[in-house]
This record gives C-alpha cells, structure tokens and sequence, in this order.
C-alpha cells in the first residue's frame, strides 16, 4: 500500500494469505489507524504513512542480509559503525569472490585494475598480499592518490620486514600512511574509484577466504565513509 490503494486480492496476494484469512489482518491494522478500509479497497492512513517510511531502512538492511547469498549474515560486523550500518543497503551490484584452493592466497586482479584506472585508492588492513611493495608500486607509477590504514601489529611487521620500501611510500607525496590504534576486526577493505573490496572475519572470528566486490556509486561512497571514519581515530605516520 505504500505506492498506493490497493483492492482485497492484490493485497492477499502482497501479504500471502487467502483472501478468507485478510479480514483478521485489515481488522487489527484499521483498529490501529495504519489503514482504512471501504468497498474491499485498503490505502495506508497518515499514522500508517509515516510509520511506513520509518521502516524503509530496516526493509532495506534485511534486503542486503539475504543477498550475495546470505554473506553478511555469516560476517562479524563490529567493524561497522552504526550510521553506516543503518546504510548497508548502499553496498549493492556485489560479488561474492570464492577462491579455488591454489588461489586462496592470491589477489584480485580484476580488482587491482580497477585500482590502477582510479584517482585514488584506500586500503584499511591488518594483513597484507606478500607482493604488496610491487602492487603499491604499480598504483603510485600511475600518479594515483594511495591512502593506507595499518593497524599496529601489521604497521610493526612491515616497518622491520620493509622499512626501505616504507620509507619510500612516506617520502611520496602521492601516499597518506596511517595507523589505527584500536582492534580492527577484519582482514582489509580496498576502495577505489569503481568498487569496494571486503575481506571479512566470520561471526566466529575465523577467515573462510571469500571476499566480497561490491561495484556501483553507492558501495564506493560507502566505503570511502568507512575508510573516512578509521581515519579520523589513527595517527598520521610521517616517518619511521
């Protein structure tokens, strides 16, 4: 009834119930001021309007829950903050990427190449790909504007394993290093200019090495909300 009135059997059909069991369900919702009745055609009242909009978000969320094959009802989603939460109906047009084994410890090309056609990417992360000097690399060859967030174990692991290498990224001034000081309860995300990528724990806190590749307007304004928002509480690295 949102888009409009509807007649007796359009909305036993809507709502999949027999037409003998909708007298109970049109009762109670009249008896409440959500709906007016009369000659078997039902509409939404003010009340019922107002209360409808208000339940948009929480259809939408439950949308997403169900989509890209249930992924977000199996994720830990502490790492959300909660305005973003409300708008996890923006990560549409997704992806679930399930690598074969001799690829699980691979990444995304297709992916990367968006990253290097982009203006900019962002990568938060508490692990990296072994070849991430070389993937870094390729991106900044392009003059691409290269934001990281590195939470302190991996900040700690790659300044002694490739302190030369960020000593060069620090040195560029196309790259703003940052490291988070909190616990960040996921692998990494990556945002460029045409997706988002998501590597996420399991409600369990274990890795099932799926990812998903969310790739529209919406997901990337999204993501670069939730990269903003770990920015905003880590500390500029300027030099090692």
């Amino acid at each position: 009834m949102n888009e409009g009135p509807k007649e007796s059997g359009g909305l036993a059909s809507s709502l999949d119930v027999s037409i003998s069991e909708l007298p109970s369900i049109t009762g109670l919702l009249e008896e409440s001021y959500l709906i007016t009745g009369k000659n078997g055609i039902y509409a939404l009242t003010r009340i019922g309007e107002l209360i409808v909009e208000k339940l948009k978000p929480l259809l939408c969320i439950e949308t997403t829950m169900n989509a890209a094959e249930g992924f977000w009802r199996s994720r830990n989603l502490d790492f959300i903050p909660s305005p973003l939460l409300k708008k996890l109906h923006k990560l549409n047009s997704c992806t679930i990427i399930k690598p074969n084994f001799p690829d699980i410890y691979d990444y995304n090309r297709e992916v990367h190449e968006m990253s290097k056609a982009s203006g900019s990417v962002s990568v938060a992360a508490t692990c990296l790909h072994p070849a991430f000097p070389e993937l870094f690399s390729e991106i900044l060859e392009r003059r691409i504007n290269l934001s990281l967030i590195f939470d302190i174990c991996l900040f700690d692991k790659v300044r002694k394993d490739h302190s030369e290498h960020i000593r060069s990224l620090l040195k560029n001034r196309k790259v703003e290093l940052y490291v988070y000081a909190e616990d960040m309860p996921f692998l990494s995300f990556k945002v460029n200019d045409a997706c988002i990528e998501l590597k996420l724990l399991t409600d369990k806190g274990t890795y099932d090495y799926k990812r998903l590749v969310c790739c529209s307007p919406d997901a990337v304004e999204w993501g670069k909300e939730l990269f903003e928002h770990y920015r905003q509480q880590s500390v500029r690295v300027s030099a090692i």
